[in-house]
């Protein structure tokens, strides 16, 4: 037999989750496939399905992956109060999406355990609990928190770390085709508010803490 010397299957190839992801890691996503990773490490394609069953499954264990390296090693400060918990837990979220790029859009985002930052995310409910917010009001405040957040880095990685917002380009391609009328949307474009920037997360976690601060 000549070339590379493939094993057989999972286990019995020397795989495991740490192997597959080490030699993952550096490949970009947008092209990422299950043969590239197998030819990295080795092994038959069908080995890779003992750990990961398709490219998504593939995918989102390296966002997954991507994201816990990141988050763990920034540097959060929940302050003293509820409302510091919620500016400091959305800051180090949003840099940590941010900072994992083109993997964010295969993170898989429902609740806090699935992206392992279990601590914070403790210590968050905990002062919106002894705040006095309800076990439903806590639920549901803590995931529209990190879906503001998911949303903000997705579409700053989405626009290129751009001020310029692609959606707001197209309305003033189709209004500047358009003959009078909309004069608030026009004013709103002519201003050019950059809504990537750290002024626009702000504002977003500020309305989201006055939110909250009005349910109590």
């Amino acid at each position: 037999m000549t070339g590379t010397t493939r094993r057989g299957r999972g286990t019995r190839a020397g795989l495991d989750r740490e192997r597959i992801l080490n030699a993952a890691r550096d490949l970009d996503p947008a092209t990422l496939t299950m043969q590239q990773v197998a030819d990295a490490l080795g092994v038959d394609r069908k080995a890779l399905n003992h750990h990961v069953t398709d490219r998504e499954s593939l995918l989102e264990m390296l966002a997954v992956d991507a994201f816990r390296r990141r988050f763990s090693s920034s540097e959060l400060d929940l302050g003293s109060t509820w409302q510091d918990a919620c500016r400091g837990y959305a800051g180090a979220l949003v840099s940590s999406l941010m900072d994992i790029g083109a993997w964010v859009d295969h993170l898989p985002f429902t609740t806090p355990d699935d992206l392992a930052i279990i601590d914070p995310a403790e210590e968050l409910a905990a002062r919106l609990r002894a705040a006095g917010f309800s076990l439903e009001t806590t639920s549901r405040g803590m995931h529209l928190l990190m879906s503001i957040c998911q949303g903000f880095a997705r579409e700053v990685v989405t626009a290129g770390y751009s001020a310029q917002d692609p959606q707001v380009a197209h309305l003033r391609d189709a209004l500047g085709a358009s003959t009078g009328g909309y004069p608030v949307l026009r004013e709103l474009i002519d201003a050019e508010i950059d809504n990537h920037g750290e002024a626009q997360f702000r504002f977003d976690v500020d309305a989201f803490i006055a939110g909250m601060e009005r349910l109590l």
